[in-house]
């Protein structure tokens, strides 16, 4: 993970689209909180370890590919899209840095590889 702890107010500005309110929510209680790091499933070491039957369990799931997600994650980034983050019309709605997300079911299926019921 990295991480910067930015603090800076008129960084902040353009993240937040100048709205003081979320500036000031991020500051006062998202930016302090710890995120976990997070965990990845190695299916190749469940094999070594002749763990099959969790390995069927995860598949028949259809956790595998979820499980397998890698990357660099930026908790700072994290922290400000769940500050932004609404509820609408059946999709996740943020803003980060100037950029407006919108996932839907189809966007979140097709990354995850899980269906929304």
């Amino acid at each position: 993970m990295k991480s910067r702890g930015v603090k800076s107010t008129r960084k902040l500005e353009g993240w937040f689209s100048g709205d003081t309110n979320l500036i000031n929510k991020y500051l006062l209680e998202t930016s302090r909180k710890n995120m976990n790091t997070p965990k990845v499933v190695s299916f190749t070491w469940m094999k070594e370890q002749k763990l099959d039957s969790v390995r069927n369990i995860l598949k028949e799931k259809k956790l595998k590919r979820f499980l397998k997600l890698t990357g660099n994650i930026y908790p700072d980034l994290v922290k400000i899209f769940y500050t932004n983050l609404q509820f609408s019309n059946d999709s996740l709605i943020s803003h980060v840095k100037g950029v407006d997300m919108v996932i839907t079911s189809d966007v979140w299926s097709a990354v995850t590889g899980l269906k929304i019921l």
